[in-house]
């Protein structure tokens, strides 16, 4: 996606500054070789990945969520939408006809809005939070019970992205009351559900934690570990915009494949992670 570059020109040939994301690519007018009539969203870039989909795909949902009945066009160098794309969107109450942009494209009449959200520079604007608050869910719990809702976010089933000794230090997590979530096998509003009811939500930093921004209410307390060198800026700046408890630590990981997209690494301190976790 990132080798795929694309943005917004208007009819007088200015560039939009803020249609393009961030990458260091260079704008470049190309004369379009197709048209659309009609009126579109301009929705900007379709990632597939979690986190990029959430941060940058969903961007300008503020927008939309003002403007339904119209169809929304993407810029993609992919020919179909992947069933992730439209469960998340069905989930969350987009319903609109989606297009997908891969050629210099000609549009009647497009609804265009700044991005409400972005990874590099780092921001999202309050209206942006509001209308991704969706999901909302009744407290369950017993006033009765000593024991406290404990789940892990693991990583452990992944193949890139992870702590390859995670599995080691989940078996230790069941002895001292957690249970083991994958939330790659659940369905979103599950996944929401999950991390914003239980009462003690922790995991190595990943794309997952961006689930809480769906949640209306949120009464989890977070803790984060690195599973790289250090924990991205992006995890507590949505922990701190949805004004959530949260505790971060980072602990000694050696490198296996620093490569991105592999990015493995060992975990030398697992003692002291469980330690963090056993006193919660």
């Amino acid at each position: 996606m990132d080798s795929f570059t694309g943005g917004v020109y208007t009819a007088e040939g200015q560039f939009v500054e803020d249609s393009l994301l961030h990458r260091g690519k260079p704008a470049l007018f190309q004369k379009y070789v197709e048209e659309l009539s009609g009126t579109y969203i301009y929705g900007g870039c379709l990632f597939g990945h979690f986190g990029h989909f959430i941060w940058e795909s969903l961007s300008r949902l503020y927008a939309i969520r003002q403007c339904k009945d119209y169809p929304i066009l993407f810029i993609s160098p992919n020919d179909k939408i992947y069933d992730v794309h439209s469960l998340l969107f069905k989930t969350i109450g987009i319903r609109n006809e989606i297009r997908l942009v891969k050629i210099p494209t000609s549009v009647n009449n497009l609804i265009y809005s700044p991005p409400g959200s972005s990874i590099s520079p780092l921001f999202i604007i309050d209206e942006q939070i509001n209308k991704m608050q969706y999901f909302t869910f009744s407290k369950n719990g017993n006033k009765s019970k000593t024991t406290k809702e404990k789940i892990w976010l693991s990583r452990s089933k992944l193949k890139n992205g992870k702590v390859t000794n995670e599995h080691e230090i989940e078996e230790k997590l069941r002895k001292i009351g957690y249970t083991i979530i994958h939330p790659e096998a659940l369905h979103f509003r599950e996944q929401v559900r999950l991390i914003s009811t239980s009462d003690v939500v922790a995991g190595f930093d990943g794309s997952a934690f961006f689930s809480l921004l769906f949640a209306k209410e949120i009464r989890s307390k977070f803790i984060v570990f690195n599973r790289r060198r250090d924990i991205p800026k992006t995890i507590p700046y949505v922990f701190q915009k949805r004004n959530v408890e949260f505790n971060q630590y980072i602990f000694d990981l050696q490198p296996i494949n620093e490569e991105w997209p592999v990015s493995l690494f060992y975990h030398s301190e697992p003692n002291k992670l469980i330690e963090v976790l056993g006193e919660c």
